[in-house]
């Protein structure tokens, strides 16, 4: 008796039968009732994928799957009627991922070759070769078949190539595991096509989609405040030895938090109020709010609905705003209702 109390249960990652069942065979009959699908396999079936075993082979298998974690639904079918094996949970060691799995996957890549981000959708290259290897072989006919009704579109198409040993500099002094390390830049602002070189501590990489790129919030030491750098604009980087201190942390996490297509302020941030109407817009931003600072869509009667979020800045909302044309209206505050309508006012002059 003290020796069977003593006995630990399954716990291994891999599939254990010890004497009963060897771990190969446990993978083989976990990949035939995956591969069977929704009809499932018959016990007959599992033995023969065996290599003709006992049907008491195939009880012990599935037996010891379900103590490893593994749910199998046991329909009868047919008559007589004959139980089929399909599986409803993988036990905990299983590797194979699911074509649900792959798919989620391959929108994430997609979604962020819209974003201007392209470098990290090739970085994720490897990924997608690894999930591949792990689908079944029933589960990849599957995803194949997904894979050509899925589309994404949207954002942006930044075909400007990032430099790998910039951004690998640009990592190691961000993710150092004692802290932030200093780092040298050579930039080349967009306004003016200058090129400079500063000194920053990094702080967070962003990706934003509404401007489509991938950006370097840094502290800026020279200037001692937060500054927004395009990765694409980064010419050279190095990481330094010296350890980045930055005195407040509080404004980078003010930009980084309130920043809206990029653009954001040192100014305490205010709340902006947008009536929207129209026969789409309002269920559209119900049904999906956008992803800006704080922010709330409240239904009204007659249809329109209210769009409430922060910023620090004018010019980041009022490029999101303007995309409803003439079916929204700023109502707070002030200032970005006149930023809004000095900027519509420059842009029918274009048009006289």
């Amino acid at each position: 008796m003290a020796r069977a109390a003593s006995r630990k249960p399954l716990q291994s990652p891999r599939p254990d039968g010890g004497h009963l069942v060897k771990p190969e065979r446990l993978q083989l009959v976990l990949e035939a009732i995956r591969d069977a699908g929704e009809h499932g396999i018959t016990k007959e079936a599992l033995a023969h994928r065996l290599g003709g075993v006992a049907s008491r082979t195939v009880d012990r298998a599935v037996q010891l799957l379900e103590e490893q974690g593994a749910r199998f639904g046991k329909a009868r079918q047919g008559l007589p009627a004959v139980i089929h094996f399909t599986l409803e949970k993988a036990p905990d060691w299983d590797s194979k991922i699911t074509p649900h799995a792959r798919m989620a996957l391959e929108v994430a890549l997609m979604a962020l070759e819209g974003t201007a981000t392209e470098l990290w959708f090739d970085q994720l290259e490897g990924l997608r070769t690894l999930a591949d290897s792990h689908l079944s072989s029933r589960d990849r006919d599957l995803f194949r078949a997904l894979q050509e009704h899925v589309c994404v579109r949207g954002g942006a198409d930044d075909q400007q190539a990032l430099d790998t040993r910039m951004l690998t500099q640009v990592l190691l002094a961000l993710g150092h595991p004692d802290g932030p390390r200093e780092l040298d830049l050579t930039y080349k602002a967009a306004s003016t096509g200058r090129v400079s070189t500063r000194t920053v501590v990094p702080f967070t990489l962003t990706h934003d989609v509404f401007s489509g790129g991938a950006f370097l919030l840094a502290w800026d030491l020279a200037k001692q405040e937060p500054r927004h750098f395009r990765l694409a604009r980064i010419e050279e980087a190095k990481a330094l030895a010296r350890r980045g201190l930055i005195p407040d942390k509080q404004p980078l996490e003010q930009a980084r938090d309130l920043q809206i297509g990029g653009w954001y302020s040192l100014a305490a941030p205010f709340r902006i109020l947008v009536r929207v109407s129209g026969t789409n817009w309002p269920q559209a931003l119900l049904d999906a709010p956008p992803a800006l600072p704080g922010v709330e869509v409240r239904k009204e009667k007659g249809g329109t609905v209210l769009l409430a979020f922060q910023a620090t800045e004018l010019s980041g909302p009022t490029r999101f705003i303007l995309q409803f044309g003439a079916e929204a209206e700023v109502l707070e505050p002030r200032s970005l209702r006149d930023h809004v309508v000095k900027t519509l006012k420059a842009m029918a002059a274009r048009y006289r």
